[in-house]
């Protein structure tokens, strides 16, 4: 069926040149030191990339941490230009889901329930070329003071900005 679309497309679409040009992935760690100071991070912390020894293709990783005169956090930021809002949202281990908006963008938010040693909520967010996905962890049984979804919300809607622009 595929092949027969491809065959009528170049059957009657004349001469067609270039090539199909992938999606290019959005680097979680562009954002400026100064927009992370702005939404409550401490600006001299960035861990880029996954531990040594772990590979993983499909996501992009930055992670910051909060300022130690607040509650220890972690603001992990992954990018995809693989995956996609629907994929959070149709996950059936994903707990607590709603549905949001930041900013003009769809959003799925959930958490994942993984340990009762991790406190956590995470947002995905629609950008043209994939999928943000920004992640709160309270770690190590540290009892979050506030509501980690709420905190993470106030990240993303401060971050939405930096994002890849949606078409308009």
């Amino acid at each position: 069926m595929v092949v027969a679309g491809v065959v009528l497309l170049v059957g009657c679409g004349g001469d067609v040149e270039g090539t199909a040009v992938a999606r290019e992935r959005w680097d979680p760690c562009s954002i400026p030191d100064e927009a992370i100071e702005a939404t409550g991070l401490d600006p001299t912390y960035r861990d880029v990339g996954w531990d040594e020894g772990i590979v993983v293709d499909d996501w992009a990783l930055c992670t910051y941490r909060a300022p130690a005169e607040r509650q220890s956090y972690f603001l992990s930021v992954f990018s995809s230009n693989e995956h996609e809002v629907s994929d959070a949202r149709d996950d059936k281990r994903r707990l607590n889901g709603r549905d949001l908006q930041i900013g003009d963008r769809d959003a799925f938010q959930y958490e994942s329930g993984v340990s009762d040693a991790v406190q956590d909520c995470n947002i995905f967010v629609a950008v043209p070329t994939g999928v943000v996905w920004f992640a709160v962890d309270f770690a190590g049984g540290i009892e979050p003071r506030s509501d980690p979804c709420g905190i993470v919300r106030t990240h993303a809607t401060d971050l939405e900005h930096l994002l890849p622009p949606l078409p308009r």
